[in-house]
């Protein structure tokens, strides 16, 4: 069982990701979403570079951009996965998944509070990566639950067989 923030969290996927599985699902949601994020900045790119505008105006428009759209594409990756399909793609690769107080998947509600305090202080430069950093070693922590774990009442679980373990006979 996990704990909840109103105590153990219940449900029929309870055994807690170890550290490596959630760190390793991180690393390849991040260069995914960086990925994602480098193709906008080029899409959007093309036509904003036709426009004629001075060169401060258009350093403002770049840096606005990369601030607060990157920290909003964070937002928004993280979000839409947990709501639909209860974990990142990450997540899925190492067979870990977000499940909600009830064991279930996470809320709307529990999704973006979890999105938001993950991802939203991206957008403050160096301060807001040292403070994910930081919260997110909380995952190390016996409780395996991070500060944004804490907060939006969730838990990253365990879907599979741990690597190496038995598998299941699927004859």
């Amino acid at each position: 069982m996990t704990d909840g923030p109103t105590g153990p969290v219940a449900g029929p996927r309870t055994e807690p990701a170890p550290f490596s599985l959630r760190a390793t699902a991180r690393f390849i949601d991040t260069v995914l979403a960086a990925t994602a994020v480098s193709v906008l900045f080029v899409v959007v790119s093309l036509p904003a570079s036709a426009l004629p505008v001075d060169d401060y105006h258009a350093s403002l428009f770049w840096m606005g951009l990369l601030l607060f759209g990157g920290s909003s594409l964070l937002f928004l990756y993280e979000w839409l996965f947990l709501v639909l399909l209860g974990a990142t793609p990450g997540k899925l690769m190492t067979r870990v998944a977000v499940v909600g107080p009830g064991g279930d998947r996470p809320s709307r509600g529990h999704a973006a509070v979890r999105a938001a305090v993950l991802c939203l202080p991206q957008s403050l430069p160096c301060v807001g990566q040292c403070f994910t950093l930081v919260e997110s070693l909380g995952a190390a922590s016996p409780g395996g639950r991070a500060l944004h774990d804490r907060l939006s009442g969730t838990s990253v679980v365990r879907t599979g067989p741990p690597p190496g373990g038995p598998a299941a006979d699927g004859g």
